[in-house]
């Protein structure tokens, strides 16, 4: 249970700070395309440390830029394009950029089975962190706060799932 709860606070910090910086970057840039990719690299160059594993969090750091990029701008491709306007584009948003990026741990970990799970608990995490502040901080002034306030807490619930998920696969294989 404190290896579960090790990681998940790092996976909170991690993409909460990665979130902030990347939202920052997002909105004063105008660039989402650098600022999911800087979410997903430093929360998961924060969960390759946890791992104590220093090539591991390179790798981990490259995969969350990859994947988390990717995810979250097919996300809003689809949600901005030919989406048709109901309630839970967040909730689909966040699940399609958390899947990629969750996903993208696993095959940098060579597993199957736990890319399958930390998608699942990507989707999960960042699915239910979008849809909840999909529309609660939209009005914030200036818009750079905005950007690095949404971002971070995205990053943070959604991180910490990811983390805790990571944790319990760790835990399994010590077992």
């Amino acid at each position: 249970m404190k290896r579960i709860v090790k990681f998940a606070l790092y996976g909170a910090i991690g993409f909460g700070v990665g979130g902030a910086i990347g939202g920052v970057v997002w909105v004063a840039l105008d660039a989402p395309q650098l600022g999911f990719p800087i979410l997903g690299a430093i929360g998961g160059a924060l969960l390759g440390l946890s791992l104590k594993d220093r090539k591991r969090t390179i790798f981990l750091a490259l995969a969350g830029a990859i994947g988390f990029g990717i995810g979250f701008l097919v996300g809003f491709f689809i949600v901005l394009t030919i989406w048709e306007p109901v309630r839970v584009e967040g909730l689909f948003l966040g699940a399609v950029g958390g899947a990629l990026g969750g996903a993208s741990f696993g095959l940098v970990l060579s597993n199957w089975g736990k890319a399958g799970l930390l998608a699942l608990a990507g989707a999960i995490g960042f699915g239910i962190a979008v849809q909840a502040f999909w529309d609660l901080l939209r009005g914030l002034s200036p818009q750079v706060l905005w950007g690095a306030i949404t971002l971070a807490i995205w990053g943070i619930v959604g991180g910490a799932v990811l983390g805790a998920a990571l944790g319990y696969l760790g835990k399994r294989r010590a077992d």
